[in-house]
């Protein structure tokens, strides 16, 4: 297919008639079309035969055939993900699958009941100001590493201690899994990495420093 585009250097000049000359081809042109012209050609559409062969890029579920998390198209189990915990900072904790009888509004994707659903860890601030600045540090580690966990900020009320406790949660995951892959971690680690940098004392606290803030 091609497409003749006019450009015109008279401003009083700018409607377009469309003329279809063939099947195949569409030619945009004017009164004055012959001043300036840009041509664009575009590949038409692979036919059925071509396609038979190429997975399709759309999938619910990554499949053996197109596998970008290199893990079959499966979550990672228990036994992967308690390894992989063992390699991260002090914090980080495993969240199960619910079981189906316990709840039947979970993903279609998710059919390994033994495997971990998510990787989960909390950071805690002196005020939500600083909660803010934390969110963008990990937002540009995920950007960056185009894997996207679930973030969350709340003032949370601590009733037993009578205080306020500002908390950031990060939750990793990968929904087309329905579980963890080895991405959740390596975002999780480079998670760390930025929490562990001198200038982050001033936007992180210890949890048992986090109460006595918001008395």
């Amino acid at each position: 297919v091609s497409i003749l585009i006019p450009v015109w250097n008279d401003p009083m000049i700018r409607t377009l008639e469309v003329l279809k000359h063939s099947k195949h081809r569409l030619v945009l042109g004017g009164a004055k079309a012959s001043q300036s012209t840009i041509v664009r050609s575009f590949v038409s559409p692979p036919t059925s035969s071509d396609s038979v062969h190429r997975p399709d890029p759309t999938a619910r579920r990554p499949t053996k055939v197109c596998d970008p998390y290199g893990q079959g198209g499966r979550p990672l189990g228990h036994s992967d993900a308690k390894g992989l915990l063992s390699t991260l900072d002090n914090g980080w904790f495993l969240i199960e699958s619910p079981k189906k009888n316990e709840q039947k509004e979970a993903s279609p994707v998710s059919t390994a009941s033994s495997s971990p659903k998510s990787l989960t860890k909390e950071f805690f601030h002196p005020d939500f100001i600083c909660g803010s600045k934390f969110i963008s540090i990990v937002s540009a580690v995920a950007h960056n590493n185009n894997h996207y966990p679930k973030i969350s900020l709340e003032r949370r009320l601590m009733k037993k201690e009578k205080a306020w406790r500002v908390v950031t949660k990060v939750c990793c995951y990968t929904p087309t899994l329905g579980g963890l892959s080895f991405n959740d971690f390596h975002v999780a680690m480079l998670i760390d990495v930025e929490a562990a940098r001198p200038e982050m004392d001033k936007i992180l606290l210890a949890e048992s420093e986090s109460s006595k803030k918001h008395i």
